[in-house]
Formats: structure tokens, sequence, C-alpha cells
């Protein structure tokens, strides 16, 4: 196997199973599945679609650390066992797997660094967009990180994510903490890798809420526009 879906789970005990069934479809993929210290069932679960299936492995995290370790985690999993590419496909059932393989046609025909599916690409009625302030928030950040790095994206926090070999090398030495997604373009693009996105299909969550919500939001964006401008500071490669 070359590729590599990572799924970053915490307190994802009801979405997980359908989750790593639907990853499951990509024929050519390992499953690799991140529990991030949930205080739910999820690590049994985790454990036991590893154990029921060759494809699948599970690692957790001793504590939560967020979805930038677990990520990082992923990465360095992928470098070390010499996945070509690696994919991200979140644990909360809101990735649809049919975008996760035209990506990755994408990513191969255009030899990408990192391909990340938007929301905003695909004009489907029936596409999931969220809350009309995260949405305001996304175009925000589209529009500065765009202006920094030089090139259009649309949906900097999408976490539908396609990483080609280099990618994973970059990442799995440093990869950003808190909300990391925007963040890793501008490293993405200290590093002159090639990026691109392509249109995704998104749906509501199978389970829980989300961490970013109601007031959050506006905390969300604030850290998320700092961390940003501190990134941009700093030179021009790791």
């Amino acid at each position: 196997m070359e590729f590599l879906i990572i799924i970053p789970a915490y307190n994802e005990e009801e979405a997980l199973p359908r989750v790593v069934e639907a990853a499951l479809q990509c024929p050519e993929a390992d499953v690799l599945i991140i529990n991030d210290g949930s205080t739910d069932d999820t690590r049994r679960k985790a454990e036991k679609l590893a154990e029921e299936n060759k494809r699948v492995e599970a690692l957790s995290m001793p504590i939560n650390r967020g979805i930038g370790a677990s990520m990082q985690c992923g990465f360095i999993y992928a470098a070390r066992h010499g996945y070509q590419m690696a994919a991200q496909f979140d644990g909360d059932g809101q990735h649809s797997v049919e975008s996760l393989q035209k990506m990755l046609q994408k990513t191969r025909e255009e030899k990408l660094d990192l391909c990340i599916g938007s929301r905003f690409l695909d004009l489907s009625p029936d596409n999931f967009q969220s809350t009309w302030l995260r949405r305001f928030g996304i175009i925000f950040l589209a529009r500065l990180i765009s202006l920094l790095i030089g090139f259009k994206v649309t949906d900097p926090t999408s976490g539908l994510r396609i990483y080609g070999k280099r990618a994973i090398e970059v990442f799995a030495a440093c990869y950003p903490d808190d909300y990391p997604e925007p963040e890793a373009l501008l490293i993405a693009a200290r590093n002159r890798l090639r990026v691109a996105e392509t249109e995704a299909r998104m749906y509501e969550r199978l389970d829980g809420s989300s961490s970013i919500r109601h007031l959050k939001t506006a905390y969300y964006m604030s850290k998320v526009t700092m961390s940003i401008l501190v990134e941009r500071l700093r030179g021009d490669k790791l």
C-alpha cells in the first residue's frame, strides 16, 4: 500500500465504525486511527476495528492533545512506513469518501504535494455549509491567507486533505497544534509545496458536536488570525 488514510478521533465512538467502513472503500488504502485521549469508548472501538481488518491500525494518545498532535503523529507514522501519500479524513463522519477518491486522482495527475477538499467549490444545494458565522470566519481567513501566500484558497479550514510525500515529510517535522489547517497552508507555502483545491462534498456530523461553536467561534478566529500572522513573519523555510 502506498496510501494511508489518517482518521483523528476524539470521542467519536458512535461515528467511528461507519467512518472507517467508508475509508475502507478506497481499495488501495490503509487506515490509521489516532485516538486523541478520548474519554468515551473510542479507544476500544478503534482497537476492535484494527483487530478485525489487517488494513486498519489504531494508535492512542495518553491524553487529549488536539487535532494538530494527532495529525503529526499520523505524518510521522506515514513517513516511517514509507507511504507516498496520506489523507486526513475526520472521525465525525463529515467527509465524503467519493470526494476523497476524486482528490486522490487529482493529486496524482497534477503531482500535488497538498490537495484540499473545498466545500465552497461544490455548489450543490444540499452540500453542508455550517452556520453563517462560521462561513463568515472561513471567508475572512481564506482572503487573509490567499493574500499572504500568493494564491487563492477558498476553504482553509477544511480537514479533508491529501498530502504527498514531500508534505508528509514537512509536516512530520513541524505541524501546528491548535486548529492547524489554516496555519499549515503558510508552512506549505514557505516550503514551496504544490497546493491546489478541488470541490468536495461535506455532511453534518454523524454524532456529537463541534468544539468550535457559539463564542468559541470568535476565539477561534482571533487565535488563528494571530497564529497566521506570526507564522508569516518567520523565515522562508523550516
